[in-house]
């Protein structure tokens, strides 16, 4: 499958940042917007992108998936990072 890994933190507009690698060494940048519904910390400026309960997953900068829990990130990113066998 691969290693998700996310910074602790969210950045100033809300984003958790982090990459995904794949078990043979592919990857990428991986950023992730929590639902409105997730604690903040005070410093975020905007979550005017924020979904109510989704969290929106990006990949490279580009919007790939989004998921309604924390935990199927990997799993989403693993099915799209990683092409099905043919």
């Amino acid at each position: 499958m691969g290693t998700l890994s996310l910074k602790p933190e969210q950045d100033g507009m809300g984003y958790f940042y982090g990459a995904y690698t794949t078990d043979d060494g592919r990857g990428c940048r991986v950023d992730v917007l929590p639902p409105r519904s997730h604690p903040r910390p005070c410093f975020v400026m905007d979550n005017s992108a924020a979904h109510d309960t989704e969290w929106i997953v990006y990949a490279d900068g580009e919007e790939i998936t989004r998921v309604l829990r924390r935990e199927d990130i990997a799993t989403a990113l693993a099915a799209r990072v990683i092409p099905p066998p043919e």
